[in-house]
């Protein structure tokens, strides 16, 4: 039987936001699949989810205390002992599904998730926190025997701006999980926006508040609900801290998968303006909840929530505040029927055709 090693590094926080949540999901698919492979999965069993893989017999959990570490050791065991382990468990492939991976893999073939390429923006990041994780990541990138992107306009841009080779690279678009809402929205009852993401500056925070700030008039019973944990390493715009003060602002900080659930399903709206994402996950959450979506008009965004949202300008507050007002103001039937185009559009990925189609890939490899 093939061995396929999964690296799980991602299972180092208990509060799991973006490529954690999307790689925690793919490989709970991966791995319950029905399938010839036998997975070595390198993991902290207490990230949500993971302790019933050890009751899998396809699967082998070697506990990892990712929680117990620092970033920086963690990242350290990925770049210099993982591939020793890899090829202690005598596996065939390596599948790294949070961009970074080790330099070399003796015995076994690399398998990176390209989810963007965020990191190379110096106007985004600090100097060193760019320079450590290009480190951790470029080089694995370059000796992967596949790079797989989770969209088309990520995957353009790795063949662009890496040079990755047509051979090399594979789209595969992420899926959406079910999720079940409370009856209760976190924050309490009352009418708002909703947005996820928060601090990092390409999520374009202070031009949605200036937006929604813009529209208080009309709307003096509206609220905008922010959700996401503080990252100081990311908070680099000056306005934003005022900005967050405003009246009618509410920060709600993280939440948890059935809190977030409940926070898309008794918005009003779900407005998104980033300036640049790889795939934009939780666009098809809030669809998939039946919460009508206001997003950017650039990067992946439109590929993704395609017909089913309102996309606007993102570095235009008015452009923002306009594709508001329009679902803001939109008749019941109309609502309806936006709610409707977007539980179709979500339906449109799957989890389970993502893990198909990286067993597949792991079959080619081998």
């Amino acid at each position: 039987m093939s061995r396929i090693a999964l690296n799980c590094r991602f299972t180092g926080t208990p509060q799991p936001t973006g490529t954690q949540t999307a790689a925690g999901n793919l490989f709970a698919q991966i791995v319950r699949a029905p399938s010839e492979f036998e997975f070595i999965a390198f993991a902290d069993t207490r990230f949500p989810g993971l302790a019933a893989w050890r009751e899998l017999p396809q699967v082998t959990v070697v506990e990892t205390p990712f929680q117990d570490w620092s970033r920086g050791r963690a990242q350290l065991w990925e770049q210099l002992h993982l591939p020793m382990l890899i090829r202690r468990w005598k596996c065939q492939v390596a599948h790294h599904p949070i961009n970074t991976s080790p330099p070399w893999s003796p015995g076994a073939k690399a398998v990176v998730t390209l989810h963007d390429l965020n990191f190379l923006r110096a106007d985004w990041y600090p100097l060193r926190f760019r320079a450590a994780y290009s480190l951790c990541t470029l080089p694995g990138l370059r000796q992967a025997a596949r790079v797989v992107t989770i969209s088309n306009y990520v995957r353009d841009r790795a063949r662009e701006q890496l040079s990755v080779s047509d051979e090399r690279l594979r789209m595969i678009y992420n899926g959406v999980k079910p999720m079940a809402a409370p009856s209760t929205a976190p924050g309490g009852p009352g009418r708002y926006i909703v947005c996820v993401g928060s601090i990092p500056p390409h999520k374009n925070l202070a031009r949605l508040i200036k937006a929604f700030l813009l529209l208080r008039s009309e709307f003096p019973d509206l609220e905008l609900r922010v959700v996401g944990r503080p990252m100081a390493l990311h908070a680099r715009d000056p306005e934003l801290p005022a900005l967050l003060e405003a009246e009618g602002v509410r920060v709600l900080g993280y939440l948890s998968e059935e809190e977030l659930a409940g926070a898309y399903a008794h918005a009003q709206v779900f407005c998104y303006p980033s300036l640049e994402e790889g795939f934009g996950l939780p666009l098809l959450e809030a669809m998939s909840l039946g919460c009508p979506v206001v997003t950017s008009n650039v990067s992946c965004l439109p590929e993704v929530a395609g017909p089913a949202a309102v996309l606007v300008d993102p570095y235009s507050p008015g452009a923002i505040a306009e594709g508001l007002r329009k679902v803001l103001t939109l008749s019941p039937q109309e609502r309806s029927l936006c709610v409707e185009q977007g539980h179709q559009w979500a339906g449109r990925f799957s989890w389970d055709a993502a893990a198909q189609h990286y067993l597949n890939l792991y079959r080619e490899l081998i």
